[in-house]
C-alpha cells in the first residue's frame, strides 16, 4: 500500500485502554452476545475496583484493565465498531491497517490526509467514543521513493515493530535505487539485545554449544521469521550482537584462544 498511496496517517490512542467507555462497550458486547449471565460476569469485571499500592481501593468508571485476559478482545471489539465500520462508511476510499489502538490510514494526497480531511475527522471519531489521538505518536508520513522525491520532514514511521523509511536497494539490472521499505524497528532491535543479554551466555560455559542452540535458536528462529520477512539488512546488527556474545562465551570456555600479552 505505502507503494499505490503517497500519504500514511499514522496515529496512536492516548491511554486506549484507560478511556474505554463502558456503556460504550457494554453496548457492542451486548450486539455479539445475548446470555445474561456471560454479560453479567463482563460487566462486574469491568467495573470492579483496583486497590493501590497502599491497600486503598478506588472504583473503576472507564476502562478495562491493560493486561487482562479479556481486556484485549474486549479492546478490538470497541474499536472494530469505533474505528474500523466507520472508516468503511466514511472513507472507503483509504485502505487502513489497526493492531489494538495503533493504527495507520493510506491516502493518495496530501490535502486528503491533513487535518481538514482524514487526520481531523479520526480524530473527532475518537473524541465521540471517548478516546483522545495521541499527539506525539500521531502524523502525517511522506512515502518518499524514487519516483517520489519531493522533500518533506517526515518520511518515516512505525507499525507493529518496522520502521518504514526510504531504503537503498539493488534493482534487477544490478543498479542502486530507493524504496520505501519496512524493517526491523530500532526498539525491537533493542528488546531483542536485551533478551540476548539477559541469556547470560558468556556465563553458561558449563553448557555445550548444541545445548545453547537448544536453548536459543526458538527464540531466535521467530525474531528471523518475523522480522526477517522484509528488508533482512537490518537485521545483520543483531547477528552481529549475538556473534560477539557467543565468542565471549568460547573465550571463557576454551580459555587457550585468550590472547596473552608478550
Amino acid at each position: 500500500r505505502c507503494w499505490k498511496y503517497d500519504w500514511v496517517v499514522e496515529f496512536d490512542i492516548k491511554a486506549a485502554f484507560d478511556q474505554i467507555d463502558h456503556g460504550l462497550l457494554l453496548k457492542a458486547v451486548r450486539r455479539h452476545i445475548k446470555a445474561d449471565w456471560i454479560l453479567l460476569y463482563i460487566e462486574r469485571w469491568l467495573t470492579a475496583p483496583f486497590e493501590t499500592a497502599d491497600g486503598a481501593r478506588l472504583p473503576r468508571v472507564r476502562g478495562t484493565p491493560q493486561g487482562g485476559v479479556v481486556s484485549p478482545m474486549l479492546m478490538n471489539l470497541f474499536m472494530h465498531y469505533a474505528l474500523d465500520t466507520w472508516m468503511q462508511r466514511h472513507f472507503p476510499q483509504c485502505p487502513f491497517a489497526r493492531y489494538a489502538d495503533d493504527a495507520v490510514v493510506h491516502c493518495r494526497s496530501e490535502a486528503q490526509a491533513q487535518a481538514q480531511e482524514v487526520m481531523h475527522a479520526i480524530a473527532s471519531r475518537l473524541a465521540e467514543c471517548g478516546l483522545e489521538m495521541h499527539p506525539e505518536k500521531s502524523g502525517i508520513v511522506y512515502c518518499r521513493d524514487r519516483s517520489r522525491t519531493q522533500a518533506y520532514p517526515n518520511v518515516t514511521f512505525t507499525f507493529l515493530g518496522f520502521l518504514f523509511r526510504p531504503r537503498r536497494v539493488m534493482t534487477r539490472s544490478g543498479q542502486l535505487s530507493t524504496s520505501f521499505l519496512p524493517g526491523v524497528s530500532r526498539d525491537a532491535l533493542k528488546r531483542m539485545r536485551q533478551t540476548v543479554r539477559g541469556w547470560r551466555l558468556p556465563r553458561q560455559t558449563f553448557r555445550s554449544l548444541v545445548e545453547l542452540a537448544d536453548q536459543c535458536n526458538p527464540t531466535i528462529r521467530g525474531w528471523w521469521n518475523y522480522y526477517g520477512a522484509f528488508y533482512r539488512t537490518a537485521m545483520q546488527g543483531l547477528g552481529r550482537y549475538l556473534d560477539r556474545k557467543l565468542a565471549r562465551w568460547a573465550r571463557c570456555k576454551y580459555k587457550t584462544l585468550r590472547r596473552h600479552k608478550r
